[in-house]
């Protein structure tokens, strides 16, 4: 898994055009750019999907209004604090990159053998966009909190990489694809980096259905009848250990295999009405 850092002014002088304004500076260039040059203005309202679909090789159609703001001091402050947190992730990525691959590797099974690139936007901007079917795999990405928690935020950006791996395999049963991404990545992956378990993070929306599949996900690990147990006290999240025969086939399939296990078994997999609670 190769992930690059790269920032793109198209893409953040977009953004600073058509997302809120986190800023007064920004708010009155916008107003400005809309009075003198409104048609041309909005002509770039969809524009964002072609940078992201070309970055570098993205050429505007019309490039006044971009000019215009590149040669903007408050675009080239936002510019010098964007690449400033461009070199934050990028650092964070390169500290605990050979440890995360690592442990990705075993929880997964599969090889992401794709460069992504990630467009580093500012963080005030708070947005992660991706075009799934974009075969360059590029992810803009800038989100206010992401200074907060460094492994939280690497967790995340693997969180969407994987998300862009799966693409529409099993479109049909989203919530269990979701669920058991954030199993993988924001649960299992973290609690293995940080030594402390990470299982009560994740989309709390999805805490039931996480539950549902917990055991079968433990199972998907490798984890034996006595192992469980011990999963079950590390990250406090206790079943009746007889309710559930162990599938060990789990264990020598990848995380394709074990959504497609699950979707196809989730008659008798989610039992909302009948939920273990210890």
């Amino acid at each position: 898994m190769n992930i690059e850092f790269v920032t793109n002014d198209y893409l953040l002088a977009w953004y600073l055009l058509f997302k809120p304004s986190f800023s007064e500076e920004v708010q009155k260039l916008k107003v400005k750019l809309y009075k003198n040059y409104g048609k041309q203005y909005m002509r770039l309202e969809k524009e964002n999907v072609e940078i992201l679909k070309y970055n570098n090789d993205f050429i505007p159609d019309d490039d006044t209004i971009y000019n215009i703001i590149f040669d903007s001091d408050v675009f080239k402050q936002i510019k010098k604090e964007t690449e400033h947190h461009r070199q934050f992730l990028m650092k964070e990525w390169d500290s605990n990159s050979k440890k995360i691959k690592e442990i990705f590797k075993e929880i997964v099974r599969f090889e992401v053998k794709d460069i992504y690139h990630i467009l580093v936007i500012h963080p005030k901007l708070d947005t992660i966009e991706y075009m799934r079917t974009n075969p360059k795999k590029n992810i803009s990405w800038g989100k206010a909190d992401d200074v907060e928690d460094s492994m939280t935020t690497l967790m995340r950006i693997i969180y969407t990489i994987v998300k862009y791996e799966i693409g529409s395999f099993q479109k049909e049963n989203r919530e269990i694809v979701t669920s058991i991404i954030d199993l993988t990545i924001t649960n299992e992956l973290q609690t293995r980096l940080t030594g402390v378990s990470k299982y009560t993070e994740g989309f709390k929306n999805l805490k039931i259905l996480k539950r549902q599949l917990y055991p079968y996900f433990l199972m998907y690990l490798g984890a034996d009848r006595e192992e469980l147990v011990s999963y079950m006290m590390r990250d406090k999240m206790p079943f009746d250990i007889d309710k559930y025969p162990v599938e060990k086939e789990l264990r020598n399939v990848d995380l394709f295999g074990f959504i497609d296990f699950c979707c196809k078994n989730q008659k008798y997999i989610i039992r909302l009405n009948n939920l273990d609670m210890m």
